[in-house]
This record gives structure tokens, C-alpha cells and sequence, in this order.
């Protein structure tokens, strides 16, 4: 039910509830989209005659809220309802919840079980926790290339480099992460929506960020072409004479730091506006940096069966490495075949 959730709850973590009775599963819930239920009232709701809640077990991946946000607190309709046992794999490590909600469940009769779920569900829930107490966002870095690494042509022709499989695959990155981030480089030469083209999926098209730090997007491009989803563009430029007027349009003034914007300021601002996964679509120069500052998370590496040479455009460029144990550690954790193509999955190593 949590992953269900993934790529649609911003700024909220996506959770996943149960509630079962006398052995039997009742209902299921799982985080809605932005300003709509949280899982264990999506989970409530799904039952029209709530008597029978009386006595339930509600089982949830996350401590249920306790602060009033777009939503009533969780907590409160659980106590309503009267279940008598709530099950939790992690209490939320959100200042605003971190426990509260336990408390006031079992000072209100609810008896309440911390259990570990799974690996899956705690790594899960830390991507939220890290994105709020540390304004550490968790990065994925998506790399289309040739065999031999090439992402273009020197003249930086790369349509298309991998085929329609692979490009389906990378559709679904788009839809399970909150938002992409992405170089002017890449939206000026590439002319790209960057949108989720899945039938059924689209309205899960992540919203965007981009780093243009002189300001020299203009408003023909694709991408400001749709006013359904929401645009950042950092910038060191405060000129508004160049800035595209648009409401879902936003700046964000950064310095920049040895000639470049500065991407730990970066990261912290896609956190601070409550995002909490990053999918990075941008060419060799935003993807060396992040590299550089050991930001990525997770690598999936698309590679064709073609071969380009050094005619291309290197995906990575360099990174200042000199010595063996300087290199960049990620583990390899996935591999798949899309036709000709090959995917390789990596996270990052310790």
C-alpha cells in the first residue's frame, strides 16, 4: 500500500494502512495525493458502516499524525472510531508527531505495537526523515547512453539513443519520484516536457527544477508549454526584465560558488519545499557535480547495444580522481534487459 503511494503524496511520505477484524482485512489505504486523506483515513473511509471499526487493528508503515495540516490529525479519527489496537513499523521522527500520537493513543485505551515491517518499508520512511531533520532530499540519477557511455553527439543530437522500452521505463522513474531536476543545457538543446507519457499516469508528471543561474530560458520552450505542474528555477540573476511570467513559474535566488550555483543550497531548497525524492535528468555537468559532492543515492544507467566513440558526449566528466580509493562506490543492485538495451541499477556504496 506505501509504494502504491510513491511519486503522488508531496510533501507528505507516502504510507500504507490496513485495518483487519477478527482476521480479516476490511480495508486498505495508502497516502492521496497533496491536500486529500492520509492512508489510515483513505483505509477508514473505504468502510461506509464505521460501527464495525469498533474493536479493529489498524496496521500502518508510519506513526499516524498528530498536527493539523490540510487534514485533521490521523490519531483523532482513530480514537473516534474506536479501534482497539494500532500497529506501527516506525514512530515518525517528525518533530511535529515523534511519539505524540503512541501517547495519545494509549492514553485514550488504543493499545499500540511497534513492529518492524520490512527493510523496505524503513528505508522508505528514513528518505522522509532525512529529507526533514537533515534537508537531505534522496537523489536518483537517470543515465541514457550508448554502450561506451556516450549521452549525445558532440553537436548534442541524442534522439534517441536508447530504445522505446527503456524510455517507458524511465516514464516510470518520472511518476514514482516527486520531482526532476534538470540543467538549462539540457532544456535548451534537448527542447524536452519532461512529463510521465504512461497511459493512466500523467497526472503523476513530477513537478520541475531547474538551474539557469543568468536566466536564459524563454518562455517557448515545451516545458512551460503546461500550467498543470509547478516550475523552479534557480537563478544568482535577480533581472525580472528576463524572468518568464508565469504563475506556476517560480524563482530562487542562490549564489554561486566557484562560478557555479552551489548544490548543497540546492538540494536544501528542494527539501525545504517539502520533496522528498529527486529525479536527476540533466547532462554531464550537473551530473559530475552531484557526483562530485557525493549527492546521488541511486544510479539506473540505461545503455544501448550502440557505440558511439569519441564522437560523443561523455555521460560523466571529470571528476578529479587520481587515485583508486577516490573513485565514486556504488553498489550494483539490479540488472534488466529491455530488448537490446541494458539496465544497470546501483546504489550508493558505504
Amino acid at each position: 500500500m506505501a509504494f502504491r503511494a510513491l511519486g503522488s503524496t508531496y510533501p507528505n511520505p507516502p504510507v500504507g494502512a490496513i485495518i483487519v477484524k477478527n482476521g480479516i482485512i476490511l480495508s486498505r489505504g495508502w497516502t492521496q495525493r497533496s491536500g486529500s486523506f492520509h492512508a489510515e483515513v483513505h483505509a477508514i473511509n473505504q468502510i461506509r458502516n464505521k460501527r464495525i471499526l469498533n474493536g479493529a487493528t489498524l496496521y500502518s508503515t508510519l506513526e499516524p499524525c498528530y498536527h493539523k495540516g490540510k487534514n485533521p490529525p490521523c490519531v483523532d479519527k482513530i480514537i473516534k472510531y474506536k479501534f482497539s489496537k494500532v500497529v506501527i513499523s516506525e514512530t515518525d521522527k517528525n518533530p511535529k508527531v515523534n511519539g505524540k500520537s503512541i501517547q495519545k493513543l494509549r492514553d485514550s485505551g488504543v493499545e499500540v505495537v511497534k513492529k518492524k515491517f520490512s527493510n523496505k518499508i524503513k528505508k522508505l520512511n528514513y528518505k522522509f526523515f532525512n529529507t526533514i531533520l537533515k534537508k537531505k532530499p534522496f537523489i536518483t540519477l537517470k543515465i541514457a547512453s550508448s554502450a561506451d557511455g556516450r549521452i549525445a553527439t558532440k553537436d548534442f543530437k541524442s534522439k534517441w539513443i536508447t530504445n522505446y522500452s527503456s524510455r517507458i521505463k524511465g516514464h516510470q522513474l518520472r511518476a514514482l519520484n516527486d520531482c526532476i531536476l534538470v540543467g538549462r543545457g539540457t532544456v535548451q538543446k534537448d527542447n524536452p516536457s519532461l512529463d510521465c507519457r504512461i497511459r493512466g499516469l500523467e497526472k503523476l508528471s513530477p513537478d520541475i527544477f531547474i538551474l539557469d543561474s543568468e536566466l536564459n530560458l524563454t518562455k517557448n520552450l515545451n516545458i512551460f508549454s503546461k500550467k498543470d505542474r509547478q516550475i523552479y528555477i534557480f537563478t544568482s540573476q535577480i533581472d525580472q526584465k528576463k524572468q518568464i511570467k508565469a504563475k506556476n513559474v517560480n524563482y530562487i535566488i542562490l549564489d554561486k560558488k566557484n562560478g557555479m550555483l552551489n548544490m548543497k543550497s540546492v538540494t536544501q531548497k528542494i527539501s525545504e519545499l517539502g520533496y522528498i525524492n529527486i529525479l536527476v535528468e540533466g547532462g554531464s555537468e550537473l551530473t559530475t557535480s552531484l557526483l562530485k559532492g557525493n549527492f546521488i543515492d541511486k544510479i539506473y544507467w540505461f545503455r544501448s547495444s550502440k557505440i558511439m566513440g569519441n564522437d560523443g558526449l561523455d555521460a560523466i566528466k571529470d571528476l578529479g580522481i587520481s587515485k583508486i580509493k577516490q573513485m565514486k562506490r556504488f553498489k550494483l543492485i539490479a540488472n534488466h534487459s529491455y530488448s537490446n538495451d541494458h539496465l544497470s541499477v546501483y546504489s550508493r556504496g558505504q
